[in-house]
């Protein structure tokens, strides 16, 4: 029996002379056909298509994993690592060195299966285990199932590998082999194989440890980790031991479920926030900007656990036991989930969110956790164009980045209502359009924002027939209000005979958008659309977007009402808020939503042009019920400082800081603009405004802008 101590904690750590089972690229005489995994038999066609095969650095190392979901791989953290026999692991994030997955070949030279890269690693803390994600998900092979439990000393199992073989340093065929099972720790397994003949080898690594169940399916229970390596070409070694990382009952790269821990130091990752479970004891969620948006309030607890409950309840316990914190909710066979927008959430069986982080992460069109501000520019010669201004650390704007041109004829910006939102959930901020063709119909149409700043092709996806629809009776806003991870777009229209009706929009994982679907509708003489002026966000903190309105009548009385969302993306009756009997005119009067204190739920904020000059930003904070309630008034800016005529206005985490700010671009009158930012402070109000990128000359016209925003 091989037994290897092993220190807890560090992933990968040799002991007793093992080897780390990373190849190296090698030049080599040819040699004949070989089985991999050293005395193993080739793997026939059409099997364990979920196995995998990573090229690391092109061509520096590789390594073998299994396809656990469309998205996520699983694989040895050892492979990623700087130096793999330092017993040092990677950290979480973007691998240092290129990875390529090709997964569903036997022969990895063949065609068919998938290729993809690595964009994503998660490793576990204590095991040289790691989850990586793929750049774009294999479709069309059937992942493997992570193990329940773990297997029992005695057990055979089967060894999957494309590494190294007895005859051949870069064999050309995934091979496999069935081993005994000596050992089980907490974190690893020992093992042996059946014959004398049997070894792991170099490239191995990672690869899959299958048990195979009475029925013939197979579980993967763990990955190859580390070997003595006998009888493997080049070595000579005559031990032939190998030990694997447990994988059965890790959580997923960006999922919890029943049962499943994040221990001290793990973590969970998507493409736009990370959760640690921290050494500390604090379980925490931050943005790509590194800023905390979200915590448990548990620091102070080393070795403190998360974890999914049967009931669904997710909570964080004291190495003794003790429950430190909990949502205490229900969802049984539900599941955590940490969305590309940046929401963790509790989601139950049928795939409703019962509770959010809030931490959604709006407007972030090049992924680094700051919100930017994209803008439509309507050029005199016909051309029409979008750039997207990013932000600082300190929440200025740098110079625009050019997203997208179409040519003269192309677009006609007077035509378009603009919308922003995250339409395929990859967690960056994409562009929407309404469209008002010239016969009357009218179409949806989308721009996907790519990480460099810029969009894809635009491509539409639904647009009326005959005259069933009327783009002018149409406001449309944009969230998510299914909360499915993706933003769809609702439309509050108004029928010439009196009365309104909400309808939704729902978007699909490649950004297209349904056809609409009715939810509520206002009975003749219940509503002015025209006194209406709508925004979203999450007001209840359910994690589904709500809509906010602030009503203005013509009297000067003014009152917030919310209309809260469905799991199917509708709305219910709206509940009323703030009522002010003399707030003043709807026409000096600009309405915007955000967290703006930080407290995880959205709020409501207006702009309020006054006739003596000044300006000034009003802001009322939701409750739990997702009420509009209660209102704060920040201080004025003096008369002459601010022309709300020459301001196009914009709301979003600018500065990372997990309070949405306002930002806007200004017009002056020699031709320049500029864009300012006004930080949101913590009691929800605002501060002063702070200078960010200037135009130079006439290469800007303010007349010629339009900024986009998940409203109308």
């Amino acid at each position: 029996m091989l037994t290897v101590p092993r220190r807890p904690g560090r992933p990968g750590r040799l002991r007793l002379g093992l080897s780390l089972l990373a190849a190296c690229a090698v030049l080599a005489a040819p040699v004949p056909a070989a089985h991999a995994v050293a005395g193993g038999t080739p793997t026939p066609d059409g099997t364990h298509s979920f196995a995998a095969r990573l090229d690391i650095g092109d061509g520096k190392r590789s390594c073998s994993a299994a396809l656990v979901a469309a998205e996520w791989l699983v694989t040895a953290a050892s492979c990623f690592a700087a130096d793999p026999q330092s017993g040092t692991g990677p950290a979480a994030g973007k691998p240092a060195l290129k990875t390529v997955a090709t997964i569903g070949r036997t022969d990895p030279t063949g065609t068919g299966g998938h290729v993809a890269e690595v964009t994503l690693i998660v490793p576990r803390a204590g095991r040289d285990l790691a989850f990586a994600r793929l750049a774009t998900p294999a479709t069309g092979i059937t992942p493997v199932k992570l193990a329940a439990g773990a297997p029992a000393a005695g057990d055979t199992l089967t060894v999957l590998g494309y590494g190294r073989t007895s005859t051949a340093w870069v064999p050309d065929r995934l091979n496999e082999a069935d081993f005994t099972l000596d050992a089980v720790t907490a974190d690893t397994l020992a093992m042996t194989g059946k014959t004398d003949d049997d070894a792991v080898c170099k490239g191995d690594t990672g690869g899959p440890v299958l048990r195979r169940a009475d029925d013939g399916t197979y579980a993967l229970v763990a990955v190859n980790s580390r070997s003595w390596q006998g009888g493997c070409l080049g070595s000579t070694e005559t031990r032939r031991g190998a030990v694997a990382a447990r994988a059965d009952g890790s959580p997923g790269g960006a999922t919890l479920t029943a049962g499943q821990t994040l221990r001290s130091g793990d973590s969970l990752l998507s493409n736009a926030a990370k959760v640690t479970m921290g050494t500390d004891g604090d379980l925490t969620v931050s943005s790509n900007a590194g800023k905390t948006l979200w915590s448990s309030g548990t620091a102070g607890h080393p070795g403190a656990t998360a974890a999914l409950s049967k009931a669904g309840n997710l909570s964080v316990k004291s190495p003794d036991g003790a429950v430190l914190w909990e949502s205490k909710i229900s969802a049984s066979g539900g599941r955590v989930l940490l969305q590309d927008r940046g929401n963790m959430v509790v989601r139950t069986a049928s795939g409703e969110n019962v509770w959010s982080s809030n931490t959604v992460v709006r407007g972030d069109h090049d992924g680094d956790g700051r919100s930017d501000v994209t803008t439509w520019y309507d050029y005199s010669d016909g051309r029409d164009a979008a750039f997207s201004f990013p932000t600082g650390t300190d929440g200025s704007f740098k110079a625009p980045v050019r997203s997208w041109e179409a040519p003269a004829g192309s677009w006609t910006a007077s035509r378009a209502k603009l919308l922003r939102g995250d339409y395929n959930g990859d967690g960056l901020s994409d562009l929407a359009a309404a469209y008002d063709y010239s016969d009357g119909t009218m179409g949806m149409w989308t721009w996907l924002a790519e990480r460099d700043g810029g969009y894809g092709t635009p491509f539409r996806s639904w647009r009326s027939v005959d005259d069933n629809w009327t783009y002018a009776r149409s406001t449309l806003v944009s969230g998510d209000f299914d909360g499915d991870g993706r933003d769809d777009i609702a439309a509050w229209y108004d029928y010439a005979a009196g009365h309104d009706r909400l309808f939704t929009f729902r978007s699909d994982e490649t950004g297209h958008f349904t056809a609409p679907t009715a939810s509520l509708t206002l009975a003749e003489g219940k509503w002015t659309a025209a006194a209406a002026k709508l925004v979203t966000g999450d007001y209840d903190g359910n994690g589904r977007d709500d809509i906010g309105i602030f009503y203005n009548y013509d009297s000067g009385l003014a009152r917030t009402y919310t209309y809260l969302s469905t799991p199917s993306g509708g709305f219910a009756s709206g509940v009323k808020g703030w009522e002010g009997a003399t707030w003043g005119s709807r026409a000096r009067t600009s309405v915007y939503s955000g967290d703006f204190d930080g407290d995880g739920r959205d709020d409501l904020a207006t702009w309020y042009d006054y006739s003596d000059g000044t300006d000034g930003a009003h802001t009322w904070l939701s409750d739990d019920e997702g009420v509009l309630g209660t209102h704060k008034e920040s201080g004025r800016f003096a008369a002459g400082k601010l022309t709300r005529t020459a301001m196009k206005i914009a709301a979003g985490d600018f500065d990372g800081d997990g309070r949405d700010d306002l930002g806007f671009m200004h017009g002056y009158g020699n031709g320049t603009v500029r864009m300012w930012t006004i930080p949101a402070l913590r009691d929800g109000t605002f501060g002063g405004y702070t200078g960010g990128w200037a135009s130079t000359g006439s290469s800007w016209g303010f007349s010629a802008v339009t900024v986009a925003e998940r409203y109308t």
